[in-house]
């Protein structure tokens, strides 16, 4: 008996057509997953930071309560310093992570006024007096403060004033975040496009997230990639965690 073996059909590749249609596919998908996991990517090191700078806070505020002084703000030499502090040299020797989770030093600067009650040269007997004095001191400029404003974000001629009235704060620290092009976090004036954010800048004054948009800047598609995460502490916030 003789078998008849089938011929195999001949086996198609793809035409230029269908790999064109694969492609598109692929691309629109990308274009889809690819931000959004870079969006998850950056929000867990958010998270990462707001950890490390509560950690870092509780810390500070125990040295207070135990030695009456908060770390001398340093400049990069380790001398004493009257504006922004290095924070390897300021901080150091803290048991406690100083880096943020892109492994950048954590900005740090602290009320250091020697007329108002400095919190960096008191004892434990003296250290919660001061912060009474310091509660009631005026803001001079080229002390540490938060930006007491909030910017009017229709009316762009406000922009470079709102933060025209600082508040006196205890310390401060600043995980810069991802630095990238058009993010309004680190400009230290204003521009046409977006208000200024004046965090880690010469004068001291820091602005507060939660003032901030994030997404677009109303009437317009200029986006507002704000992701520095700052943790401040007020002077009645520590005055708070004094013994009674």
């Amino acid at each position: 008996m003789t078998r008849t073996l089938s011929r195999p059909g001949r086996q198609r590749g793809l035409t230029m057509l269908e790999l064109a249609f694969v492609m598109l596919v692929v691309g629109i998908l990308a274009s889809t997953l690819v931000p959004m996991l870079s969006d998850t990517h950056h929000k867990s090191m958010a998270e990462e930071d707001r950890r490390i700078l509560k950690n870092l806070k509780e810390v500070l505020i125990g040295q207070f309560l135990a030695t009456g002084r908060l770390p001398e703000c340093k400049n990069a030499a380790g001398v004493a310093s009257a504006g922004n502090c290095d924070t390897a040299r300021s901080l150091e020797g803290l048991p406690v992570r100083v880096l943020d989770s892109r492994n950048q030093p954590i900005k740090y600067d602290v009320w250091n006024n020697p007329a108002a009650a400095s919190l960096t040269t008191s004892d434990p007997t003296t250290a919660c007096d001061r912060l009474d004095t310091a509660i009631t001191a005026a803001y001079a400029p080229g002390q540490l403060a938060q930006c007491a404003g909030v910017p009017d974000y229709d009316n762009s001629a406000t922009w470079g004033t709102y933060c025209g009235t600082p508040q006196n704060v205890a310390f401060v620290l600043v995980a810069t975040g991802l630095n990238r092009d058009g993010q309004s976090g680190e400009i230290a004036a204003s521009s046409p496009l977006r208000p200024g954010n004046r965090n880690i800048g010469a004068d001291r004054v820091f602005e507060r997230p939660e003032r901030r948009h994030v997404g677009v800047l109303p009437g317009s598609n200029t986006p507002v990639n704000y992701d520095d995460i700052v943790e401040v502490v007020t002077l009645q916030e520590l005055k708070a965690r004094c013994p009674l």
